[in-house]
């Protein structure tokens, strides 16, 4: 088994059409949001305004995936993310390098080019701070493989920069959901994305827990060890084939129910790229909602605490205003 890498998937062959069969459709609903008072994030979230998909792995579209973010170290790509609100991305926690400071970081939106010509649009801002999970370690197929990062100056809604929609916490998707997952990453093993660096999809189905567990502890050493773990979820095809690879760890694996995209998973760890019974490993996003929502308050409430201009606002009133505006609760 492969360590997890600071990028991990997309290769790209004629798949199927873009669709949602086999959803499960009452596992998430929006008949609850916040409303900050600028945005309703609900009613923007999961909504591209796009239209016409390209499919069959093809490259996508401007404003098809507006979620989708380049997370990026000393200017280089590392890793997918997604946004979740105005301030707020969602990655893969072994995106980050300890040994590099936070002012290496940078988080590039509104584009689907990873490095895109100067004439056209995108947003880049610095990061203010990232935060893993506290059960995540560097150790091969760690748990918790999820991170925050809030960025140091909001973004704008628009045609090409919207949030993600967010799971009801613990909610499951049935096997063979069809979702699609995005991103930079290579097109095939050592096969870097070439000019002009054009965001790509692919549409795999969710594969259940048990079914990838063997598949990964077949011909495994250690055959007796459990390699999926609760929070984790697989996506892909037993013949392999079809794949993400390095460079899309961090990213968004989202499906459409009731024509509102929902993030399922983030790109974790894979065996290198499209191999037989070695499908993508995705963490479980809806394991980690109440922690994404703990960890938006307990920011909203430091900047309460240290922040002079804040002192006649009430901590009820910041988190409404700030969390509200940061998190879409899905549900009843």
């Amino acid at each position: 088994m492969e360590l997890a890498r600071p990028a991990i998937f997309v290769i790209f062959f004629p798949g199927a059409i873009l669709g949602s069969e086999n959803l499960i459709t009452n596992s998430y609903s929006l008949s609850s949001t916040i409303d900050s008072g600028s945005t309703n994030l609900g009613s923007v979230c999961g909504r591209p305004r796009a239209s016409g998909r390209i499919v069959l792995g093809q490259d996508a579209q401007p404003g098809q995936w507006p979620w989708q973010v380049s997370v990026r170290e000393n200017g280089e790509h590392v890793c997918g993310g997604s946004l979740i609100a105005e301030d707020w991305v969602l990655t893969a926690a072994h995106c980050f390098s300890q040994d590099q400071p936070l002012s290496a970081y940078t988080v590039l939106l509104g584009t689907i080019s990873s490095y895109p010509e100067p004439s056209e649009p995108s947003e880049l801002r610095t990061v203010a701070q990232f935060l893993k999970h506290p059960s995540y370690s560097a150790n091969e197929h760690s748990s918790g493989d999820i991170a925050l990062v809030q960025m140091a100056s909001s973004i704008s809604f628009g045609d090409y920069i919207l949030p993600v929609c967010l799971p009801k916490p613990g909610d499951p998707l049935l096997p063979d959901t069809q979702c699609w997952v995005t991103g930079w990453g290579h097109i095939a093993t050592n096969q870097p994305l070439p000019p002009p660096f054009a965001l790509k999809e692919l549409q795999v189905p969710l594969i259940d827990a048990q079914t990838c567990n063997a598949y990964y502890q077949e011909n495994s050493v250690s055959s007796m060890e459990p390699v999926i773990f609760e929070d984790m979820l697989c996506a892909g095809f037993e013949e392999g084939k079809k794949d993400a690879c390095n460079g899309d760890s961090g990213g968004p694996l989202v499906c459409d129910i009731n024509s509102v995209w929902i993030q399922a998973g983030v790109v974790s760890w894979g065996s290198d790229c499209a191999l037989s019974k070695r499908p993508g490993v995705y963490t479980n996003v809806s394991v980690y909602t109440s922690w994404i929502e703990n960890t938006m308050w307990n920011s909203a409430l430091e900047v309460k605490s240290f922040s002079p201009s804040l002192a006649g606002t009430s901590v009820s009133d910041l988190f409404l205003a700030s969390l509200a505006s940061c998190f879409l609760f899905l549900g009843p």
